[in-house]
């Protein structure tokens, strides 16, 4: 009986919680992931479709399970922790970021507010996650390596007083911060942190942060003892800077000079911190002088670092004072870099996720512009072999142009996705030995007819036999096709058009040249673009969008070669597809 009243009671906690029938509708259906935990092992006994989503995409049930053991194979320590600090403080957690859910997915923020009941701890927890802004992930980012930069500071005190004691330490310092400045990779930036000092021993640091709206945070607090900071992580989210107080940052805003509090160190913190809780951690840590430093980026205080000396400690030296702001101008450059690489890294996922989703479109009105495309071609030639009835000769006129604006909407269609695919390296390649010979052929036989209506002069491939090259077939026919095309396309009739390849021992080259209209020299590499083309009046406009030489590039290069052309205006081009050689081939001499 007691174990049927305990459940019920748990259940009358849990739906007081949620609210009543109309307020879970309305939790049901709003976009935000909200959901209501119960005890120590977080048990789900509410939770929203946006929130079953989040865990459970395939549907999987949810509720009256601990969150850890619905997401049994993903990461849930960085969640976890969130939610057993606000179940043990009782003190609201925002915007907390937790890392992705899965590899995939772009990093989540999650706020926790814990159930409020005078004179009892909390039991259940409302919980909030949410994709995490590019704000936050840059703040974030800062966060993590303000505290790496501090405790990796922090844990080398010897040297940190071997340094205070001598001119020497300032020297290294100057060093090390040129080297800090000099290094544009985010790697090298925290494996020179590792080698940083703090000016005090025995001390811990405040780090505060002001973003571009003018709003501060407290981004680190950190000691070099585990236990201290493990209470200081109880001041997170409740200890933050104000206007008046008279350290940290709002110090640096008033004035950007480094600023040490030694004899009224107290008075200090009781001025500007009101709670308790606040209170009470900071005597059970100890505190003793306080030396804040600016954080200077591009002319504008961007944040401070506070260093707090043990109780029973020394106060700071002017020798302190000079290492402190060389570490504080070090670290300024590398929460600024931190900053602008965090901003990188939320753009790139976006523009990835962004391009897949444009090219999930494409090939999407692909198939349903082709079917359509497919069938007014099938009902043409229906029409032309009149098995509908007779067909005037003017009929059979309109009915073969409407063929050709078919097929050539249908090849633009198939250009766009060829450029799309190639462009996001999902083309498969089929590589190995290629008879140079053999392709230069084969491309020809596909493009003769249109050789011989325009009428061109042109000669047998001239190329030697014995020449192999490394690609996929398939692409270089490709290639070469979309080449001749072009220079059938841009010829006048009776000009001449030549094919021939040549080898070194690495690379083997394959010439098409023609004697058309030629290419402007200042338009030479902007053809291999999408979209542009250059049209010369003596052969009109010709039809396509410009994608049949960037594509061409494109695949050359996805095959370690390249595509290059060689013309002047009016006096012909001769294009050149370079592709390795294949290393079972011996050397043949340039042809």
């Amino acid at each position: 009986m007691g174990d049927r009243t305990g459940g019920v009671t748990e259940r009358a906690g849990d739906a007081a919680l949620t609210g009543g029938r109309s307020v879970e509708r309305f939790l049901e259906h709003i976009p935000v992931a909200f959901a209501v935990t119960r005890g120590n092992r977080h048990v789900l006994v509410h939770a929203n479709a946006a929130f079953r989503h989040l865990l459970a995409a395939g549907g999987e049930p949810v509720l009256g399970r601990p969150i850890a053991d619905v997401l049994a194979e993903r990461d849930t320590a960085a969640l976890t922790d969130v939610l057993d600090l606000a179940l043990r403080s009782g003190v609201v957690a925002r915007d907390r970021r937790i890392g992705p859910l899965d590899a995939s997915a772009l990093p989540m923020s999650c706020t926790v507010w814990p159930e409020v009941i005078e004179g009892r701890a909390p039991e259940h927890l409302v919980i909030e996650l949410r994709v995490a802004t590019q704000g936050e992930l840059a703040l974030a980012l800062q966060q993590e390596v303000a505290e790496r930069l501090l405790l990796s500071a922090l844990r080398e005190q010897d040297a940190a007083y071997a340094a205070e004691e001598s001119r020497r330490g300032a020297a290294y310092l100057a060093t090390e911060g040129r080297r800090l400045y000099e290094s544009l990779d985010e790697a090298a930036t925290l494996e020179a942190m590792t080698g940083m000092s703090l000016p005090y021993v025995g001390g811990w640091c405040i780090v505060d942060t002001r973003d571009t709206d003018d709003t501060m945070h407290r981004l680190a607090i950190v000691h070099p003892d585990p236990a201290k900071q493990a209470l200081l992580e109880e001041l997170r989210g409740r200890w933050t800077p104000k206007r008046d107080d008279a350290f940290g940052l709002p110090a640096m805003l008033r004035s950007a000079m480094p600023t040490v509090i030694a004899d009224e160190v107290d008075a200090a913190f009781a001025a500007t911190v009101q709670h308790p809780l606040i209170l009470s951690v900071l005597r059970k840590i100890g505190v003793g002088a306080l030396l804040t430093v600016p954080l200077v980026i591009r002319g504008r205080v961007a944040g401070a670092v506070t260093f707090v000396a043990d109780r029973q400690g020394r106060s700071f030296t002017t020798e302190d004072v000079e290492l402190a702001e060389d570490l504080a101008s070090r670290s300024a450059m590398a929460l600024d870099r931190a900053r602008l690489y965090g901003e990188a890294i939320t753009l790139r996922v976006r523009a990835e996720s962004a391009s897949e989703a444009k090219s999930a479109f494409l090939s999407m009105m692909s198939h349903e512009l082709r079917t359509p495309l497919n069938a007014i071609g099938g009902y043409v030639d229906l029409m032309d072999l009149e098995l509908h009835g007779p067909v005037t000769d003017a009929q059979h006129t309109d009915l073969a142009r409407i063929r050709t604006n078919q097929r050539y909407l249908t090849g633009l269609i198939s250009d766009l996705l060829n450029l799309t695919t190639v462009g996001s390296g999902q083309l498969d390649y089929d590589v190995g030995d290629v008879t140079v010979q053999e392709v230069l052929e084969a491309s020809v036989a596909l493009v003769e007819p249109l050789i011989t209506q325009k009428p061109l002069i042109y000669r047998a491939v001239e190329c030697d036999p014995g020449i192999i090259a490394r690609g996929d077939r398939e692409k270089v026919i490709q290639i070469l096709v979309n080449l001749l095309s072009n220079a059938i396309k841009f010829t006048p009739p009776g000009g001449r058009l030549t094919i021939d390849c040549a080898a070194t021992e690495t690379t083997v080259t394959m010439r098409l040249s023609d004697t058309g209209i030629g290419i402007p020299s200042d338009k030479l590499e902007v053809i291999f673009e999408p979209f542009v083309q250059v049209k010369g009046s003596a052969v009109g406009i010709e039809g396509g969008v410009g994608l049949g030489l960037a594509i061409s590039r494109s695949l050359a290069q996805a095959m370690q070669g390249d595509l290059t052309v060689e013309s002047a205006l009016g006096k012909g081009a001769c294009f050149t597809l370079t592709l390795p050689r294949s290393l079972g081939a011996g050397a043949v001499a340039s042809g």
